[in-house]
């Protein structure tokens, strides 16, 4: 806020130009009152500038967008992981690149991003957003740009959370058998330790220790961090000993997942390809799609749709019918999950799959790693234990309808009748006094309902 002081006989304002800077100046001001309204008027006039409405002060470096982003890119992203520059460069500049700073509003970024929504999902569309706003943040940090963070006005998208498929525990022998030798132990290491891609291929020898039993996860690919930032130790599994022992033995090389030649494996190894042809050869797949190959050239081709690949022949030209699997919606990633789910069904504790995984927050292990099926949910439900529901179950379909009465009218006609049948049988009903609140029918007017049946039981010997 703007503010004035006197000395030496003058007033002096002082008040934060549009940069964020204090900035003081000597007015001719003869009065208090006077020097505080010029101060306003200097303030009022930053404000103005921060928001376009007045253009900046000269001495301020000036950028259109596309040279603030390739700023941004030698000094900050090109220094982190995670960060693929041609895409954003293909969603973001054609259409800001050549605009100014002050150019470049909340309007301009969300018709940007709506530009792409048929292209891109609602999460794709966020990690653009942000992108647009650690620009302008850094910008502003270092005095570039003194206006607002146009991504500020930007409201994010609504992201559906995806269920993701996972291997159950008796899946894992079936497809580490199908899989070669040569990628057997990397997907064994995958399934028991829950390793990202890249510190798999990024692992060297000096990491694995099989004497004491641990694998130190410090890098991924040839990047001298993991994706948090840290380094850490993990346990490795009596199963797994021996799978890592054959890559060891098998690799000649400084990491024990190498390629032909020895060197890391690319970042673009199909992993995911080489997974989805053991889950078909293992017979893990949604069923099979069979095709017609003659009647492929017409119009309509031949589809059926069965569980298993047996032989059959086309219902229009006899021809054989050729069976292609349908595969399971589980990527390389989906291995990770996998580990985590196992741990959560073998009864491990939560903090156990935290640490495995190396998460920051245990709410994204539960959440998003630790994926249950309608098996897990239904032994869950059966665990709930009544003992006296079978009883009920029975009787509620022997017994005839019997309409609701009123706590206080029962009460009431046990203490007229005086009777010695059963009252325990009449007052078993334990029911809340919250039913009495608001009843329908009245109290005298239920007492026709329950004089005959209370009778029949009092009667009856």
């Amino acid at each position: 806020m703007a503010s004035v002081y006197k000395k030496h006989g003058r007033y002096y304002a002082r008040w934060k130009d549009a940069i964020g800077r204090w900035q003081r100046v000597v007015t001719a001001a003869r009065t208090t009152k006077e020097a505080q309204r010029f101060a306003e008027d200097l303030e009022r006039k930053a404000e103005r500038q921060v928001r376009g409405l007045e253009p900046l002060p000269e001495d301020l470096p000036r950028f259109t967008f596309a040279e603030l982003f390739d700023w941004w890119w030698q000094e900050y992203g090109s220094k982190r992981r995670g960060y693929d520059l041609g895409f954003l460069r293909k969603r973001l500049l054609p259409s800001l690149g050549k605009l100014s700073l002050a150019e470049v509003t909340a309007a301009r970024l969300e018709g940007t991003l709506q530009s792409h929504a048929d292209e891109l999902s609602s999460e794709s569309l966020n990690h653009l957003r942000a992108h647009v706003h650690r620009v302008f943040a850094l910008a502003i940090r270092r005095r570039l740009w003194a206006g607002g963070n146009p991504a500020s006005g930007v409201e994010r998208r609504k992201v559906c959370r995806r269920i993701y498929e996972t291997l159950r525990a008796e899946e894992v022998p079936v497809l580490l058998a199908r899989l070669a030798p040569r990628w057997r132990p990397l997907f064994a290491t995958a399934i028991w330790t829950g390793m990202r891609k890249g510190e798999l291929l990024g692992l060297r020898k000096s990491d694995v220790d099989l004497e004491i039993g641990t694998i130190t996860i410090r890098r991924s690919y040839d990047a001298d961090t993991t994706k948090g930032g840290h380094a850490d130790v993990i346990p490795i599994a009596d199963s797994l000993k021996p799978f890592l022992r054959q890559a060891l033995l098998a690799s000649r090389s400084v990491y024990v997942f190498p390629a032909e030649d020895g060197s890391m494996r690319p970042r673009d190894t199909a992993l995911q390809d080489v997974l989805r042809r053991a889950l078909a050869r293992a017979g893990l797949v949604n069923g099979y799609e069979h095709s017609c190959r003659r009647c492929k050239a017409h119009k309509t081709p031949h589809v059926e749709h069965h569980a298993d690949a047996a032989r059959r022949y086309c219902p229009v030209c006899g021809m054989k019918l050729w069976p292609k699997p349908v595969h399971r919606q589980l990527r390389f990633h989906d291995l990770r999950g996998t580990t985590a789910t196992l741990l959560a069904r073998g009864g491990a504790p939560l903090v156990v799959a935290q640490r495995i995984l190396r998460h920051s927050d245990p709410r994204l292990t539960a959440n998003v790693y630790s994926r249950v099926d309608l098996g897990d949910l239904r032994d869950g439900l059966n665990r709930i234990a009544i003992p006296a529901m079978p009883t009920l179950a029975m009787a509620s379909s022997a017994s005839p309808f019997v309409p609701p009465v009123s706590p206080r009218a029962l009460v009431g006609e046990t203490k007229r009748l005086k009777s010695p049948c059963k009252m325990a049988e009449l007052q078993a009903p334990s029911l809340s006094g919250r039913l009495d609140l608001n009843q329908r029918p009245l109290a005298p007017q239920s007492r026709p309902l329950i004089v005959q049946p209370i009778a029949a039981l009092c009667n009856y010997r």
